[in-house]
């Protein structure tokens, strides 16, 4: 065959292959369950909605793909579940603490965890003039809980 690609690009080509498989499978192990099933239901209708989308028209905005995606998943709560899961309680706390840099250049947590603002700027301020030839930041952590509901599974009976 003349327009044959050599054995090396081939080679090449298939190891990347391989490579981007390892990276998505690498992705997707490190999600939540919650966060893979929500990818999960969106990625899909999307692929759907874009399929649908007539040829030679114009794409739409990000925006509008976005609620476009959604609103199809709504219509079909059987078909994604994670999209249209109800929860009973949602709580998000958000937490603040003073991190200190490392000599390496990385930042550690450098005092317990406030949910004021106002207190964790007062921590701040109060290392900085204890020890100014240090850095010091504050940084925030989000926590969100999902209480989801869970329906029992039937009990199997033997007809005893």
């Amino acid at each position: 065959m003349p327009n044959a690609l050599p054995e090396s690009l081939v080679d090449y080509l298939q190891q990347r292959d391989a490579q981007r498989a390892d990276a998505v499978e690498t992705f997707l192990a490190s999600l939540t369950e919650r966060e893979c099933r929500l990818i999960r239901d969106a990625s899909v209708m999307g692929y759907v909605r874009g399929r649908m989308h007539p040829q030679g028209e114009e794409h739409p905005k990000d925006s509008a793909v976005l609620a476009e995606v959604v609103d199809a998943c709504l219509a079909f709560p059987d078909l994604y579940p994670a999209i249209n899961a109800s929860y009973e309680e949602q709580r998000q706390t958000i937490e603040y603490f003073v991190q200190g840099q490392q000599p390496d250049g990385t930042w550690e947590q450098a005092s317990s965890t406030t949910t004021d603002p106002e207190f964790v700027v007062q921590r701040l301020s109060a290392r900085r003039r204890a020890q100014p030839e240090f850095a010091y930041r504050i940084a925030r952590r989000t926590t969100t809980v999902l209480i989801e509901a869970q329906q029992p599974e039937a009990e199997e009976t033997d007809g005893a």
